[in-house]
């Protein structure tokens, strides 16, 4: 590989590295060129790329993003390639846990999710989240609920002295 390939590499890497909502490394390890093809295309339709690339590589991108390698230098070792998007991490996180699930591959190490270092075992967790926009109206519905309870109870005692004061109306008449 020539110098200003690796250099390109880099740049790139780096700019994955910092700008990136998620960058996980994982390891391919026993992976057929079939199966990286089909995950590929899996992590496509999330808006998500997967890349092989070389371990010096990714220091050296590390290192120029300037991020701090002491949780990832140690899973830099063996077959490395990157996952990233710049969409919805957790649909990207469900998509290669899901193809995880059919084929056994590849191996989660480590990564970055919104400048914060995650293993694998945070990672998995995080791929059981429902979808960004389910939580979202979660939430809403979470917001809404005391408003209805107190127009339930409000409506409720007005509709009391509504019968109260028709009551008494049938009384007189």
């Amino acid at each position: 590989m020539l110098k200003e390939q690796k250099a390109k590499i880099i740049e790139e890497l780096s700019d994955v590295l910092s700008n990136s909502p998620l960058a996980l490394l994982t390891d391919y390890k026993g992976m057929s060129v079939e199966e990286i093809t089909k995950l590929r295309d899996e992590l496509y339709k999330v808006d998500a790329k997967y890349r092989v690339v070389k371990n010096t590589l990714v220091k050296l991108a590390l290192k120029r993003a300037e991020i701090p390698t002491d949780e990832l230098s140690s899973a830099l070792e063996g077959t490395t390639a990157v996952l990233y998007t710049d969409g919805d991490s957790i649909l990207a996180l469900k998509a290669l846990y899901n193809f995880i699930k059919e084929t056994k591959k590849p191996i989660v190490k480590c990564g970055m999710m919104d400048g914060k270092f995650i293993d694998a075992e945070q990672a998995k967790k995080l791929s059981t989240l429902p979808p960004r926009e389910i939580l979202l109206a979660q939430l809403v519905g979470q917001m809404q609920a005391p408003i209805y309870g107190l127009h339930a109870v409000l409506s409720g005692t007005l509709k009391k002295v509504l019968y109260a004061l028709n009551a008494i109306k049938e009384k007189k008449e």
